[in-house]
């Protein structure tokens, strides 16, 4: 998560630990699962969880935890999670594993706050109830929507075409909608044991295109036109009206909500923009879109009616934001915070504070660890003899930071260490120091029975040991206990790293790649996904042992996955060869649906480049326009996505491409209506793993060419 103010903004002295948290009550936000994903601040297990929550209690002050593992089991629980985006499945089953089905990370958390006197809040995107599955956001189809959504699609935004809902939100205007979300949010926020639920109000999706493009829905048409006499969907019209329109629907829901949560004795939550308090926040991925849309937030009636405890001044913040939301609440039971890591604040107003991976230093808040103006402090040199566990890690950190010396036998006896933070940080000062006599301390901690003291072995013994540590690497992914975390990002991180070494002598190089080649005939389907996954980062072999394996996986592999991984592989390691497209033409028959879809795409990223002979082009472009046509009866069993990846497909090819959905649109005699229409929408309704945004008025231009 990116540091939320600059250092020039920051206080010029200081205040002591005591007077700023006394002064400004300090609640920490974990963006988890990013913590169980990404490999950084580790949330995983009993040990780190509860160092964490000691570490923030004793040495940050901090009264409140925002969790927002809560979000991911409420999403396990009561969402649809679409297999078929195949890496996404795998991190949903990573996260369920931890969240609630194995570990279970979130009761670990309540309990660890409530054992330290601290307060734990779920924190849950407001607007982010998934996405139908042609919406775009890493790869086809969308990974998971709300089932309410899925049940009734029509409560999903529409635009004011009725052609196109947005990805994310519900439209509280249905009251069936908000009796559901009310129902659910209750019940995981009671049974989860939080003290209230504190809502983010920005969407994770690349759906929206421009910032007024939805909330076009009946109810909102009927009543504007009730109230102003004016059509919004074909009529100009008061956009502010219609903006606040939309936020007395969210203001109804937050009442429904109160009442449910009241029952029970738990709080609420929602955070405001920074910069304009009365709309949603902003998503940190620069699209030029507000994402959940311009819902206005009725700030003086939620703190009136008490409809909400708390108004959070999201980041980055403005002193006029805060101001004017001060002013709303004053008076009211209802208070405002400030998502602001460091700097000033008014007197009393709470800090909501983003950290991550300084929290294993042992330093406390106010050393502002990893910051620009970090302060060290001299360390006793036999702290790591000591009971202190906050001594023993604030020396380590000390010498990684070359700011001390200790003898290298101490810090390897310290990966062995009984503190979860002090084996983790003697393995990054081993690393620091680049030391290869330490690679035994390091081998043995692959055998942890933490998964982040093993992952982060894993990275140390890429520095020390280059190439030679692959062999101990993969051995370690193999065991029972690795993880989705090792195996798909500890792992692919080392192999990467290695990769970019060429000329340093620690280059990844045939014999290393030979090791991971061996594990695609693995019996564990892990394993055979794994080595596919690493070899399209780093690029597999261009051997003809390793074409006849990967034509093997693609013909024969009982996993789907590693069908679509081994067709990535070669194509991009033996190029559009008769033999590499025979291939791909046989996945397209494969028995599993989305292997035929990512055939498509693979055609399509072979064949597409410019300087291939015409005749082969086009003979490509004719076989996927051939499976575009599939869609037209809409009886495929990705009828409802598959369509959106092989358009997209086609467009590779340029205007080739586009030439081939214009007639799809056009002209071609006894056309398909609903043909006519995905190849529009391939064209108008752009969607992948980015933003595509456009202007209202190119939008109505793009319609005026709707079939």
């Amino acid at each position: 998560m990116p540091r939320v103010a600059a250092l020039a903004a920051l206080l010029l002295v200081p205040l002591s630990a005591g007077a700023d948290a006394e002064r400004h009550p300090r609640t920490i936000y974990f963006t988890t699962g990013d913590h169980q994903d990404l490999l950084g601040l580790p949330l995983d297990s009993k040990a780190t969880i509860e160092a964490t929550f000691e570490t923030i209690r004793q040495r940050y002050h901090v009264t409140r935890v925002w969790w927002r593992g809560g979000q991911d089991e409420v999403w396990g629980k009561e969402f649809l999670l679409r297999k078929e985006n195949r890496m996404f499945a795998r991190i949903w089953q990573w996260w369920k594993d931890l969240a609630y089905e194995k570990v279970g990370t979130n009761r670990i958390a309540v309990r660890a706050a409530r054992d330290r006197g601290m307060q734990i809040w779920m924190a849950y995107g407001l607007f982010d109830n998934g996405s139908q599955a042609d919406a775009g956001y890493v790869g086809f189809p969308y990974a998971i929507e709300d089932r309410l959504r899925v049940k009734h699609p029509e409560w999903a935004p529409l635009n004011r075409f009725g052609t196109w809902r947005q990805g994310g939100p519900i439209e509280f205007a249905y009251p069936g909608a908000r009796k559901g979300m009310v129902e659910y949010l209750t019940r995981h926020v009671v049974e989860g044991g939080y003290d209230g639920i504190a809502f983010l109000t920005y969407a994770e999706n690349f759906s929206q295109r421009y910032e007024d493009e939805f909330g076009f829905n009946q109810p909102i048409v009927d009543e504007f036109k009730k109230r102003h006499g004016v059509d919004i969907r074909t009529q100009p019209f008061d956009k502010q009206a219609w903006s606040k329109l939309r936020g007395e629907y969210l203001t109804q829901f937050l009442r429904e909500l109160r009442a449910a949560l009241s029952r029970h004795g738990k709080k609420i939550a929602v955070c405001v923009d920074g910069k304009n308090p009365h709309l949603p926040t902003n998503w940190n991925i620069d699209g030029g879109v507000r994402t959940a849309g311009t819902i206005h937030f009725d700030l003086a009636t939620w703190a009136k009616e008490h409809l909400v405890d708390e108004v959070n001044v999201y980041a980055p913040s403005s002193d006029e934001a805060v101001a004017a939301c001060l002013k709303a609440t004053k008076g009211t039971r209802a208070h405002t915070s400030v998502f602001r890591t460091r700097g000033k604040l008014p007197d009393g107003t709470p800090r909501i504070m983003f950290v991550g991976q300084e929290i294993e230093s042992g330093f406390d808040w106010e050393n502002f660890i990893d910051w620009p103006d970090e302060k060290l402090t001299p360390q006793a040199a036999e702290a790591l003899k000591t009971g202190d566990a906050y001594a023993r890690r604030r020396l380590l950190l000390a010498v990684a930071r070359k700011k001390q010396k200790i003898p290298l036998a101490d810090i390897a006896a310290a990966a062995q260490d009984k503190d979860v933070f002090v084996r983790r940080a003697a393995l990054r000062a081993l690393a620091i120091l680049g030391d290869a006599s330490a690679k035994p301390a390091v081998e043995r901690a692959l055998l942890d029975s933490e998964n982040s003291v093993r992952w982060q072995a894993a990275l140390v013994l890429g520095q020390l040991s280059g190439p030679a540590s692959v062999t101990k690497i993969l051995e370690a992914a193999a065991r029972h206990d690795s993880t989705f975390q090792f195996n798909f990002r500890a792992v692919p991180e080392v192999l990467k790293n290695l990769s970019r070494n060429a000329g340093k002598g620690k280059t990844l190089g045939p014999a290393e790649k030979a090791l991971i080649a061996k594990l695609i005939a693995s019996p564990d389907a892990r394993m055979r996904e794994m080595a596919l996954y690493c070899f399209k980062l780093v690029g597999a072999p261009a051997t003809p042992e390793m074409e006849k394996t990967l034509l093997r996986v693609i013909r024969d592999d009982p996993s789907p996955f590693a069908k679509e991984l081994a067709m990535t592989n070669l194509r991009s390691s033996f190029g559009a060869t008769p033999r590499v497209i025979a291939a791909i033409l046989a996945a397209m028959q494969d028995a599993d649906t989305a292997v035929q879809v990512r055939a498509v795409t693979t055609l399509a990223e072979a064949m597409s480049p410019k300087g291939l002979p015409r005749a082969e082009r086009d003979k490509a472009i004719g076989h996927i326009t051939d499976f575009f046509r599939l869609y037209g009866d809409g009886k495929r069993p990705d009828a409802d996505w598959g369509w959106r990846e092989v358009g997209n497909a086609l467009l590779l090819f340029g205007n080739d491409g586009r030439a081939v959905l214009e007639n799809l649109m056009a002209a071609e005699p006894n056309r398909s209506p609903r043909l006519a229409d995905l190849a529009w929408r391939v064209l108008y309704l752009r969607q992948g793993d980015r933003f595509y945004p456009i202007t209202e008025k190119e939008d109505r231009q793009a319609h005026a060419k709707r079939p």
